[in-house]
């Protein structure tokens, strides 16, 4: 029994030792770190690139989005994350709808809905359905640029906490190592974030859309939202449905707009009034691939190496501050890439500038499907969507035209508000859209 309990507590000593050892010097784990966290510095990336400078900052996962990156590339070319957020794409002039394959697409539907949600008052929020209307405004960003914005100002921020943690242990004992891993690191994750082809896959070839566009969830979704492009909107079905980077469409944005007549601009059928640019040309070395792209594919072979390189520097802080230091700067980089990655982002840093005209709340989703169609005439695919089954004698009626049957039993129930144009036909005046005819007079 005594030896028992001899070497339990000799055993409890050991325990108490190894723990203290980590605590006062975590090394053990860093190099574990580095490789966990891919697919958040993927959506990080996803989120702020499009400027020379990208707001996201060397972390844990870094390594290991390298990997991740190349393998893509490697495959299906591509650079963005598949979508998290489920969105279908209905073109309301045409009725053509579209499961969403894009990233940028669905966190757009997704911050549009979380935003509206918060601007509605108490006695709007039950609702069965919402319709959102918007108008695309002017993008003075051109075709394949980006905006400022306040993330840049957080991301270098951050980026400086950083540099100066990794300082300490070169002021305490003159050790560099950590402060030449930060700023390598921090090197890697600019050059990756650089890279036009985020650029390529974020921005749709066609950017002047006149067409209107409705997101949503899909049927049984409370929220929809109706972009109106008026020849300043991303083409949105065109984005929903990506081309790979490894052909040269997706690159042919990256080209200088001329002046073209009249004459020219019709004969060409679409918004290609662009001349071609190196980034599109065939690369013949890497099987006649766009140069964007073969400059994407030799860059991430590049970083994956340097990042494996990088970690035999990370397992070589073993000193007291070191560890400690490091593991600062990973986390604080980490927090960050989480945040960014998870952000809500307005429409116009996604460069679609929107303005709201309206939105329209009722308690019944064929109530407020009919409210919309009386008032922008281009209902027909929300309804199909929404109801894809055989409606009611009463529904048939009203959209063959004859509205009256249906809006009077409406009006006997006040909760479901009065129809559109039944009482005060001026009170909503009809939308006319503009055809682009008409628009060019």
């Amino acid at each position: 029994m005594d030896n028992w309990l001899r070497n339990l507590g000799n055993q409890s000593t050991s325990v108490q030792n190894s723990l203290a050892s980590q605590w006062t010097n975590p090394v053990d784990i860093l190099s574990v770190l580095m490789i966990i966290g891919g697919d958040v510095v993927q959506r990080a990336f996803a989120q702020g690139t499009g400027k020379l400078y990208v707001p996201v900052c060397f972390s844990f996962g870094c390594v290991a989005y390298a990997f991740m990156g190349w393998v893509n590339i490697i495959s299906h070319g591509r650079l963005l994350p598949p979508p998290d957020y489920e969105c279908k794409v209905f073109n309301l002039g045409s009725g053509y709808g579209r499961e969403s394959k894009s990233f940028i697409v669905g966190r757009l539907l997704r911050d549009l809905e979380a935003h509206e949600t918060r601007q509605l008052s108490e006695s709007d929020r039950d609702y069965a359905i919402k319709i959102t209307v918007f108008e695309a405004v002017y993008n003075s960003n051109g075709c394949s640029r980006f905006s400022w914005t306040k993330l840049h100002l957080v991301g270098l921020g951050v980026t400086a906490l950083q540099i100066g943690i990794s300082m300490i242990p070169y002021g305490v004992n003159q050790d560099w190592n950590i402060l030449l891993i930060v700023l390598i690191g921090t090197f890697l994750v600019q050059w990756a974030g650089a890279l036009p082809q985020w650029t390529a896959e974020k921005l749709p070839h066609r950017q002047n859309s006149r067409s209107i566009y409705a997101l949503t969830g899909g049927n049984g979704s409370r929220d929809v939202m109706v972009i109106f492009g008026y020849g300043n909107c991303l083409d949105l079905e065109s984005l929903a449905c990506p081309q790979t980077p490894q052909n040269s469409r997706p690159w042919e944005k990256f080209k200088r707009r001329l002046p073209l007549s009249s004459k020219d601009i019709e004969s060409a059928g679409r918004n290609d009034t662009w001349r071609s640019q190196p980034l599109a040309r065939r690369f013949w070395p890497l099987g006649k691939s766009p140069l964007g792209f073969a400059i994407t594919k030799i860059s991430y072979g590049c970083l994956s190496v340097l990042w494996l390189l990088l970690l035999i520097n990370v397992s070589a802080a073993k000193a007291f501050p070191d560890s400690w230091c490091l593991l600062s700067v990973g986390g604080i980089g980490m927090f960050q890439n989480a945040w960014l990655a998870s952000k809500e982002l307005s429409p116009r840093m996604r460069n679609i500038p929107l303005r709201k005209k309206e939105h329209i709340v009722a308690r019944k989703v064929m109530d407020g499907i009919m409210d919309f169609h009386r008032t922008y005439d281009c209902g027909v695919a929300l309804r199909d969507e929404f109801f894809p089954g055989k409606l009611r004698d009463d529904e048939d009626d009203w959209w063959a035209g004859n509205y009256a049957d249906y809006d009077n039993k409406r009006a006997l129930v006040p909760s479901r508000g009065q129809p559109r144009y039944r009482d005060e036909p001026r009170k909503y005046e009809r939308y006319i859209y503009p055809t682009p005819s008409s628009s060019s007079t």
